[in-house]
């Protein structure tokens, strides 16, 4: 979906619930699509202060969630933190390492495939969010590294 529909979508959504489209919900909506992964209200934060536009947090935060209620953006947690993305992205596999905490996203239309295929009874699957918890190859070279230092200086003592 394009930027201008969804602002459409948006402004209508604000119109059929009584409430002001107001220039900080504008600017932090267009900068809630710029992202093209998942963020947190931090990362959006952090991009609003690059902009010339002072917006508050708590506008921030309360536009986030105005904008996750017009289902502009979709919510999920990992490790009991929320994350956003834009409602009309793929769904994906969230891949977080348990060491860094790097999270990598994956598309899996076969998963989809088979959600859809399953029958539920009176339940239609629109989208999916899961994490997988594990290493990544960064952090496992480190730790397979750091055994073999560790049984070198052994050996030398």
């Amino acid at each position: 979906m394009s930027n201008s529909v969804i602002i459409e979508n948006f402004d209508k959504f604000l119109k059929d619930n009584a409430k002001r489209r107001t220039p900080e919900r504008s600017m932090i909506l267009e900068c809630a699509l710029e992202f093209g992964k998942q963020f947190t209200v931090e990362d959006l934060v952090e991009a609003m202060s690059h902009k010339d536009f002072i917006v508050s947090q708590a506008t921030i935060y309360n536009t986030v969630l105005l904008l996750v209620e017009a289902g502009v953006l979709r919510q999920f947690s990992v490790d009991n933190r929320s994350h956003y993305e834009r409602a009309d992205n793929v769904s994906f596999i969230h891949l977080k390492c348990e060491h860094c905490g790097k999270v990598k996203l994956v598309k899996d239309t076969n998963f989809m495939a088979y959600m859809k295929a399953r029958k539920f009874p009176a339940f239609t699957t629109s989208y999916y969010n899961f994490t997988v918890y594990g290493t990544c190859n960064d952090c496992a070279r480190r730790i397979k590294q750091s055994k073999r230092k560790n049984k070198s200086s052994k050996k030398a003592k």
